[in-house]
């Protein structure tokens, strides 16, 4: 980060010298091994690289983001610690809008691979399917302050995640992930997402309840047949779809 010192006016120098101090500091804590701490940071830090609006601030939010992720592959063991940390970058990224395409690009499909390598295959299709939110609401530079909304990507990740929850063995575990997934589907095509259709919906629909009677009785199958039930009632008072009896 020292080059990017020597920027044009003393206004940039001040903050680049600040965010460098930032930079050097969160330094130490990766040394110290504060390793969630710092992740975060470095998070925070990128978002507000990605707010100052100097000429040299996407090279240093890239960097942020980049020892982030660094920190995610190299220090990150623990399942559930892996799924929230993909999770805080995923959203931290969605959240951008200054990357070039050529920075923002790569970053997409880095985190779209980091999800699909989580250990658990639940942990893969909920990241994976956080991934569409980029694909849909994110930004960057070429696109002016408005959102991608690459329908075919969306579409693209929501059945990748729907692959994902196919692998997954406990049948209960299975049909929570489609419920979730079937709340995702329609959070895309309440909002225009002109791949995602109701013929989609309808199938996902059809998977559930044929899978449904399957799982054993207990306060899990109670709690996800109830988020089905108020998942169809909103479908049928938002969509006008019928689902039969």
């Amino acid at each position: 980060m020292e080059a990017v010192v020597s920027t044009q006016s003393t206004g940039e120098k001040k903050v680049c010298k600040i965010l460098q101090y930032i930079n050097s500091l969160l330094a130490a804590l990766v040394k110290a091994e504060y390793w969630d701490l710092a992740l975060r940071l470095f998070l925070q830090a990128a978002l507000i690289c990605d707010l100052v609006g100097i000429q040299t601030a996407e090279s240093i939010a890239y960097e942020f983001v980049s020892r982030a992720f660094a920190i995610y592959e190299e220090e990150v063991s623990d399942s559930k610690a892996q799924l929230v940390a993909i999770s805080l970058i995923i959203a931290t990224f969605e959240r951008t809008i200054n990357f070039s395409e050529e920075n923002h690009e790569p970053l997409r499909s880095q985190c779209t691979r980091a999800s699909s390598k989580l250990l658990k295959k639940p942990d893969q299709c909920r990241a994976v399917s956080l991934c569409a939110h980029i694909f849909w609401s994110g930004k960057n530079r070429e696109s002016e302050g408005s959102a991608m909304q690459d329908t075919k990507r969306v579409l693209d990740t929501l059945k990748k995640s729907v692959r994902i929850s196919n692998q997954c063995m406990e049948p209960s575990v299975q049909v929570q992930l489609f419920v979730e997934l079937l709340n995702k589907y329609i959070y895309f095509l309440d909002r225009g997402c002109t791949d995602v259709t109701q013929a989609m919906i309808s199938q996902l629909v059809g998977k559930i309840r044929d899978d449904m009677p399957g799982l054993e009785p207990g306060e899990g199958t109670n709690q996800i047949m109830q988020h089905f039930n108020s998942t169809l009632a909103y479908i049928k008072s938002k969509h006008d779809m019928s689902f039969g009896a």
